[in-house]
């Protein structure tokens, strides 16, 4: 009886240690998100810019 506690106590460490790591990698994802997200739009704006400005040297 006293092993099968054991195992289950140990199981449960190992247990929050996973969702623990999951949690991490799950945040560092959301910011990774986060940063790409700004850099495209930053992007988008840079190529809506350079659109903008490669049609108003266009000849009529």
């Amino acid at each position: 009886m006293q092993a099968a506690i054991k195992e289950l106590q140990d199981t449960v460490i190992v247990m929050a240690h996973i969702e623990k790591r999951q949690s991490e990698v799950l945040k560092d994802l959301a910011e990774f998100r986060i940063r790409t997200e700004q850099n495209l739009a930053g992007i988008t704006d840079k190529l809506n810019g350079l659109i903008g400005y490669m049609e108003g040297q266009r000849p009529h």
